[in-house]
């Protein structure tokens, strides 16, 4: 088809049109929809003339005309969106005639009227800005991120932009609070925007400078097609200047299109800035790379630290159940000699239930020091509500005697067992086989494997600190106004601190 006396083949696009983007609802007439992704900043108004272009939107018009072409434009990508597509639109607010013009709400009520359904509102947090101000409004360093879709049935993989950058320490003491596949982004993101000019200055690129209102953080834009596209799918940028997204699309070998009215925004996107994000990309891919492999070992971590914690928080919230239940003539005898944590194979409908493992616990008390019946009905009680709920395993918990284990181990076809005692579930201490188990509670090795009640753990789980030292712990501080104020970096430049 052509465009503008410009030919566009829909099978492998990867093209730029110079073209204004208020007429695709023409020009895509009768075109079965085939965008699965927009990504776009739309000019703001007359905030700006980009360049000798006697029709393009915003510059000399009022403010109705300007909404109107806005509506215009994001009708036509609505019509040649899919169903399950996305719309990510950056825009800020404006202040004219001493009054602030909320664009980003406008916008959305016009999108809206077409039919775009408004998902979520990101903060763009785009570090150091302008560094002037004016009255009645202090120095802005952050735009909105609007997120749209077509429907309710929309591409959302989150689990690729989830991180494991920022845990604290006690991630390791407390792994049933963290997510096994990372943290969620917060809707606040930091992504600094490139300096004016900055990219063609440092590198030889003839007599062509990166320069534009407002480029995309190359970062940003790989996080949202991550999140909301996948591989060969078409991306869209209606406002496409200089063409980070697109270049961007490329690298992560989507199909990319893009339009806009000024034909010098092409040559620099084909001249510049495809070298520069050719350049940039490999950084950006080995990041992510990073996360996916931190993301694999997070996840296996987190569940072994599940697995092996589950009977000594248990044991803990039986503490004061089990002092009544003791029996007062055996007081001096410990009520447990043994925990046994089995895990085996989860079914594919097991985890659509939300449960990352199942696992036998076998619980080996001493019969003289307390009644088995009331233990396993206080037991029953505690493991069918929170926090155990939370730890996200299928288990089947039973209190068994010294008497019972050699025909419990016998169920169990394990090479290789380990022993974690003193209370540590996350080092274990040493290799076992079963006839060692059998020894050992009988020996007077027990009671020196013991933490207070808690006894020694026997599991088919082995794990040790060098299995989770590549994640990444930051150590808890406690904060204070004044410190906070300190490090704040803008009150030292401010201030000149030397920090």
């Amino acid at each position: 088809m052509q465009i503008n006396g410009q030919s566009i083949n829909l099978d492998s696009l990867n093209q730029y049109i110079v073209f204004n983007s208020v007429h695709i609802a023409e020009a895509f007439q009768n075109i079965e929809p085939f965008v699965d992704l927009t990504i776009t900043s739309p000019p703001y108004w007359n905030m700006k003339k980009y360049g000798d272009i006697a029709e393009q939107t915003g510059y000399n018009q009022t403010y109705k005309d300007y909404l109107a072409d806005i509506r215009k434009t994001f009708q036509g990508v609505y019509n040649i969106s899919k169903d399950t597509a996305s719309l990510f639109l950056i825009v800020d607010t404006m202040k004219r005639n001493g009054k602030l013009i909320r664009l980003p709400d406008h916008i959305a009520e016009e999108l809206e009227s077409i039919g775009w359904i408004h998902q979520d509102t990101i903060i763009w947090d785009k570090g150091k800005t302008l560094p002037w101000s004016r009255k009645g409004q202090m120095r802005n360093i952050f735009e909105y991120i609007l997120m749209f879709t077509k429907s309710n049935s929309y591409k959302y993989h989150i689990d690729r932009i989830k991180t494991v950058d920022e845990l604290m320490e006690w991630w390791i003491d407390y792994p049933e609070r963290y997510s096994p596949d990372g943290k969620v982004p917060e809707n606040i993101w930091k992504f600094y925007i490139p300096t004016q000019g900055s990219w063609g200055n440092k590198k030889d690129f003839g007599d062509k400078e990166f320069r534009h209102a407002c480029p995309f953080p190359p970062e940003m834009m790989a996080r949202i097609l991550l999140l909301s596209s996948d591989v060969n799918d078409v991306v869209l940028d209606p406002y496409a200047g200089t063409g980070v997204l697109l270049a961007i699309a490329q690298k992560m070998e989507r199909r990319f299109l893009g339009f806009d009215t000024n034909p010098d925004y092409k040559n620099v996107f084909e001249q510049v800035t495809t070298q520069l994000i050719a350049e940039k990309w490999p950084k950006i891919k080995a990041y992510y790379d990073i996360q996916t492999e931190l993301k694999e070992i997070m996840n296996e971590v987190i569940y072994k630290l599940r697995v092996l914690k589950y009977q000594k928080a248990l044991i803990k919230r039986l503490r004061p159940i089990l002092s009544s239940a003791l029996s007062n003539e055996n007081a001096y005898l410990k009520p447990f000699l043994l925990n046994l944590a089995f895990d085996h194979d989860i079914s594919e409908s097991e985890t659509k239930e939300q449960k990352i493992g199942k696992v036998d616990y076998y619980m080996v008390v001493n019969e003289e020091a307390i009644d088995i019946t009331t233990l396993e009905t206080q037991i029953n009680e505690l493991i069918n509500k929170p926090p155990f709920t939370k730890y996200g395993l299928i288990t089947n918990t039973q209190v068994i005697t010294r008497g019972m284990l050699k025909q419990i181990l016998a169920k169990y076809n394990y090479n290789r067992l380990f022993l974690y005692s003193n209370g540590d579930t996350k080092d274990f201490k040493r290799e076992l086989r079963k006839q060692d188990i059998m020894k050992l509670v009988k020996s007077k090795e027990l009671h020196e494997l013991f933490d207070k009640d808690i006894p020694p753990l026997v599991s088919n789980i082995k794990i040790e600190k060098k299995d989770y030292s590549s994640i990444p712990a930051i150590k808890y501080e406690k904060k204070t106004y004044l410190n906070e104020l300190i490090k704040e970096e803008s009150l030292m430049d401010i201030f000149d601190f030397d920090y």
